[in-house]
């Protein structure tokens, strides 16, 4: 911890939500956009660090190389959003050059062009969903049946995952986004999920697949540009890039569409409203409740202060995507509005490497999902909704029960 930072005035992060308005952000976010654009905040693990909540200034952390994501450096918060020392192949952990070794291994199975070639196949595992929900009991819970089994049928396919063992794959990947899971069942999860992950890579080692896996294998640990283990850990990197993120965000823009049926219907009567409709979701909607954390590598005057190198930044870019200044009356959902560029994906060379799709398997799903099943709806009043802990890093719903 900065001692200099540490002897100053603080207010404690993360700050609590509204409960009876669990889709917007909490109202300190408001007033300090408004009044105190960066402050000192103490964390959970007692580390303190630079809050920064304003669009333009969260933009300029994330794509300033004077802020580091290197989470070995001193000051950097890791104690909250990295509890655990991030291992070689963490491409979010650290900066160029070796941040973009790892990130050109596999980019180009991410680029736009990938992303829309795609629609096919993704189209094709929300019809059989949506197909098996229309065939079942109701209500459902979508969560379970919908926003996150449709993600994870997309990253198993670029990963290389075998039909076989995807059932077994999505039970560990749950049980490590569930609400409440014990720490015994966590760590076994991700044991379990560590191994099978050196198990695949090891047979894409004997025998290479057309998917990011096997080509890390066939090309870069081949060449001897990789080490296996590196290879596991771009590989979970990847998951948690493609999965629970987009998971979130789908629940929570179904959500946000039944409590403002106008947009729905919209939606639902206007297919070429999709793609500015899914940036608006993404920015009313930013799963990434704490942002993103940073370093200062040498002194950077923000936002009428002066953030001293080794001092930690967090970009709270949940707050910047509600920014008033940037997007006027931005507590409104507003699928027409125009010129949204949310930074759910964050910004800059440490953006999702998997954001384009995101964006298409979210337009494929709710555009599917609205069309497909018009007259759906809540069936539960909303304040019996449960919501993951406020010290998650992701925010979602945990169950979303629905009829038609």
């Amino acid at each position: 911890m900065n001692e200099a930072l540490a002897a100053k005035q603080t207010c404690p992060f993360p700050m609590a939500r509204d409960a009876d308005h669990v889709l917007d952000l909490p109202l300190d976010y408001r007033r300090l956009r408004r009044e105190e654009p960066i402050v000192r905040v103490t964390l959970p693990s007692g580390e303190v660090a630079w809050l920064v909540s304003r669009y333009a200034d969260v933009k300029l952390v994330l794509s300033d190389e004077r802020f580091s994501s290197k989470v070995a450096a001193p000051g950097f918060p890791k104690g909250f959003y990295f509890p655990v020392d991030p291992q070689p192949g963490a491409f979010v952990a650290v900066d160029p050059p070796e941040h973009t070794r790892y990130r050109r291994m596999i980019m180009g199975q991410f680029t736009k062009k990938r992303a829309e070639s795609l629609r096919p196949e993704i189209q094709q595992i929300v019809d059989e969903h949506i197909d098996k929900l229309l065939a079942g009991p109701k209500p459902v819970n979508l969560v379970t049946t919908f926003a996150r089994p449709i993600p994870l049928m997309v990253v198993c396919d670029l990963l290389g995952v075998p039909y076989s063992d995807r059932l077994a794959f999505g039970r560990w990947i749950n049980t490590l986004v569930e609400a409440n899971p014990s720490p015994a069942a966590r760590n076994a999860s991700a044991a379990a999920l560590f191994g099978y992950m050196n198990k695949l890579v090891a047979d894409k080692e004997r025998k290479p697949t057309d998917d990011v896996l096997g080509r890390l294998a066939s090309e870069q640990i081949r060449k001897g540009e990789l080490s296996r283990n590196e290879a596991v850990v771009i590989g979970m990197m990847l998951l948690s890039a493609g999965y629970d993120t987009t998971a979130s965000s789908l629940s929570l823009s179904v959500l946000s569409l039944l409590q403002n049926p106008d947009q729905m219907k919209l939606l639902r009567e206007d297919p070429d409203v999709t793609v500015s409709a899914v940036e608006e979701l993404l920015r009313h909607q930013n799963v990434m409740q704490h942002g993103v954390a940073r370093v200062a590598v040498e002194d950077v005057e923000l936002a009428g202060q002066t953030v001293r190198a080794g001092e930690g930044v967090i970009a709270l870019t949940s707050s910047a995507d509600r920014d008033d200044e940037m997007y006027p009356d931005a507590d409104r959902l507003d699928l027409t509005r125009g010129g949204s560029n949310p930074l759910a994906f964050g910004y800059g060379i440490h953006s999702c490497i998997a954001k384009f799709l995101a964006r298409v398997e979210m337009q494929i799903a709710l555009g599917t999902l609205v069309r497909r099943i018009p007259t759906l709806e809540l069936a539960a009043k909303p304040e019996e909704l449960e919501f993951r802990n406020p010290s998650a890093m992701v925010y979602s719903v945990n169950e979303l029960p629905v009829t038609w």
